[in-house]
């Protein structure tokens, strides 16, 4: 075991953190989380991920606080989180029935690396301990975000939120920044510290035709891709309730940090911005620019910066279109053609199959990886498991507050679109379902479930202190 250079600042940091007041845990579990290709501790060919250590540290304070009460769990987050329990247990019930009947059927693991060659018949591996024990650990997670918002008595949990999100989305870009001008001005860039994990591959610094892709403290482009749509979506959202020059920026940030780092996810997610953004102009949700009262000097200024840098960018683009023109073919329009979309193609193909040939039920979480998180939660948990986690997704997306809005306290779209956004990538690409970014935005918005249901007068009479009751008698009459 060892502790890079890494552990060795966020280590005692986590420390720090895990002790602080929940507004600063919040940001920091963020911050950590932003830099999955770094490990803290290193055992092999396996690292403990600075968001991941923070987590843990988190359990243990939750832990710490629910002893403390009397062991009395909050049982309407409990009931909220029902969809996931029974998909935790249907992951379990799974993998005992594929050890039992399905050991004969091919599967592509994700330590394989979508390589058709290494296919092989299904068997317990390493995947599917680490599968099962990250999804309990995500699991306990979302409740502690859950437990410790409705807590929150000294400002509006959404307040909170808003402030780690943006310290999360505000370090990435900074380190996106750091690496491009790392790369195109020889500026030093620390990435011993950020790509420290023994369990990845450094894929950091590619190039394609002479240009430099930016991956920022991500594993790779395309997770830069996918970190961001998630943020440019929030931003949006934020942008149709606070349209500050604060929020442009944001904007602004997030779109070309994911232009640089010219990967197909980032594209989509452009895409997918361009649709929202379109939607809501047209149905008269969001005013592409906030009335004249409404306009403040810092929106201006950004307004300018913006334009100084779009000018330089659109300089840079027709010095280099003929590299630029390249990268479009390969990442955009001949992508089909590439070695790599047949691999992932055939990773999908292979996913249907496993769902066929196993009437529907599934060959065990981690067992099989395929392009997209859809078809790997097909062929591991079969269509009871996508029900239950869509259900779960779909209970947060769909939930509106009875809270009445509050001046420069945010509503739940803006969350809800970053949600939205990152399980919009997850239909297409990124097969990960361990991906802690997912985890932190779903247990954020049950948590602001939680902190109405306690704080909101509306929300305080829609469901008695009794339905508390079966969650806390077994449990304390048990001790």
């Amino acid at each position: 075991m060892s502790i890079p250079i890494t552990g060795v600042l966020l280590l005692p940091l986590g420390l720090i953190l895990a002790v602080a007041p929940w507004r600063y845990c919040l940001a920091g579990l963020m911050v950590f989380a932003m830099m999955s290709p770094a490990a803290v501790v290193n055992a092999g060919n396996f690292g403990l991920q600075p968001g991941y250590y923070l987590a843990l540290l988190l359990l243990g304070r939750t832990a710490i606080q629910v002893a403390a009460n009397r062991f009395t769990l909050n049982g309407f987050v409990i009931a909220r989180m029902q969809p996931l329990l029974w998909f935790l247990a249907l992951a379990f019930l799974v993998l005992f029935i594929a050890l039992c009947f399905f050991q004969t059927i091919e599967t592509l693991p994700g330590s394989s690396g979508f390589k058709s060659g290494m296919t092989h018949p299904f068997r317990l591996a390493r995947e599917n301990y680490t599968q099962a024990f990250y999804l309990m650990l995500n699991l306990c997670l979302i409740y502690a975000m859950a437990h410790n918002g409705a807590r929150q008595k000294t400002a509006a949990l959404a307040q909170l939120w808003d402030r780690a999100l943006v310290c999360g989305l505000v370090f990435a870009v900074l380190v996106c920044l750091w690496q491009f001008a790392s790369l195109y001005g020889a500026l030093p860039f620390p990435s011993d510290f950020f790509y420290s994990n023994a369990g990845y591959p450094r894929a950091d610094s590619q190039s394609m035709v002479g240009l430099f892709r930016i991956n920022g403290p991500f594993e790779e482009p395309s997770t830069l891709g996918y970190t961001f749509t998630g943020y440019l979506l929030y931003a949006w959202g934020r942008y149709g309730e606070r349209p500050t020059g604060a929020t442009v920026a944001m904007i602004a940030a997030c779109i070309l940090c994911m232009l640089v780092s010219t990967s197909t996810t980032a594209f989509l997610g452009l895409f997918l911005f361009f649709c929202f953004a379109s939607f809501d102009v047209m149905t008269g949700r969001t005013r592409l620019l906030p009335r004249t009262g409404e306009m403040t000097s810092g929106f201006i200024i950004a307004l300018a910066a913006i334009a100084a840098v779009l000018l330089s960018f659109m300089v840079a683009v027709a010095a280099n279109w003929a590299a630029i023109n390249i990268i479009l073919h390969n990442t955009l329009f001949n992508k089909t053609g590439s070695t790599s979309f047949q691999q992932r193609s055939f990773a999908d193909d292979l996913a249907l199959q496993i769902f066929v040939k196993t009437h529907g039920i599934g060959i065990g979480l981690g067992s099989h990886k395929a392009n997209s998180l859809l078809l790997t939660l097909l062929s591991n948990t079969g269509l009871v498991g996508v029900l239950l986690f869509g259900a779960f997704a779909w209970m947060l997306l769909r939930w509106r507050s009875r809270r009445r809005p509050e001046r420069r306290v945010l509503s739940a779209r803006p969350f809800q679109l970053g949600l939205a956004g990152l399980l919009a990538i997850h239909l297409f690409s990124n097969p990960n379902l361990s991906s802690l970014t997912l985890w932190l935005s779903m247990g954020g918005l049950l948590a602001l479930q939680a902190w109405e249901r306690v704080h909101a007068p509306a929300a305080k009479h829609a469901m008695p202190e009794a339905t508390l009751k079966p969650w806390r008698e077994p449990l304390q009459a048990s001790l």
